[in-house]
């Protein structure tokens, strides 16, 4: 009789436990939609909770590290979310890792692929060179889109409605002396960007750092990732980072075609 006691009291998933776990699992979704950070209300109208259940929800998701307030009433998904994003995707089940680690082999240089993440990009693939040092990325890693060239690809693909919006929000920090801080160069950069069909950064980022990204598009031309390829500059010059773009468009048309 004991044993079908606790049996019957056992929460199935129509019980409170599973009711809130469904609430949370909603709430989540929510805020992992496009165009991100959003205000409470509109997680709650998407999510089906009540907007004081969503606060609690919230509350929660903020400190286990999933989800993070932007100090102006806005959410967004957090860091251990976007870690176990980036574990699913290198599990590599499409042969993503393959093409990375040819274009790796091929110019000698760190490759990543990133994704763009609200209103900053996220590393979920690395490949590094078989070297005594090598460049401290990690994926998982945030990435400003303003200062890096996986973040001037992925904006100068996206819309322009989308990429205005982003720009209206951003807070272009200077990382180095050579980071872009000004809407108008930044907007002269995307447009070559666009142009070129690549982007770059030479110490926008991090001292001693460039790279070049090439934007993977789907088949309507939307941007899903970038691919890039990083070196040290006392190694790679300006000049010598661009003869790479060619590489990095076959790599990254060979993941589009894989996604």
């Amino acid at each position: 009789m004991d044993g079908d006691k606790a049996v019957s009291e056992t929460p199935g998933p129509g019980g409170a436990v599973g009711n809130s776990v469904a609430k949370a699992l909603r709430v989540l979704d929510a805020l992992a939609q496009p165009e991100a950070p959003h205000r409470l209300g509109e997680i709650a109208e998407r999510s089906g909770v009540p907007k004081a259940s969503a606060h609690r929800i919230l509350g929660t998701l903020i400190s286990e590290g999933y989800a993070v307030p932007d100090g102006e009433g806005r959410y967004d998904i957090g860091v251990r979310l976007q870690e176990m994003a980036a574990r699913v995707l290198s599990e590599d089940t499409v042969g993503i890792g393959a093409v990375l680690r040819t274009l790796q082999r091929r110019l000698g240089q760190t490759v990543h692929l990133a994704v763009l993440n609200g209103d900053h990009a996220t590393y979920t693939h690395k490949v590094d060179p078989g070297r005594a040092y090598r460049i401290a990325t990690e994926v998982g890693m945030r990435l400003p889109l303003h200062a890096t060239a996986a973040g001037l690809a992925l904006l100068s693909r996206l819309p322009e409605p989308e990429t205005e919006t982003l720009l209206d929000g951003m807070a272009l920090t200077a990382l180095t002396a050579q980071t872009v801080t000004s809407r108008r160069a930044l907007e002269k950069k995307l447009a070559v960007a666009r142009a070129d069909g690549y982007a770059t950064d030479y110490e926008e980022h991090e001292q001693a750092i460039c790279s070049l990204a090439v934007p993977v598009l789907d088949s309507e031309g939307y941007p899903v990732g970038a691919v890039s390829v990083s070196a040290l500059t006392f190694l790679v010059s300006p000049e010598e980072l661009r003869t790479f773009a060619d590489d990095v468009r076959v790599a990254a048309a060979d993941v589009a075609r894989r996604l």
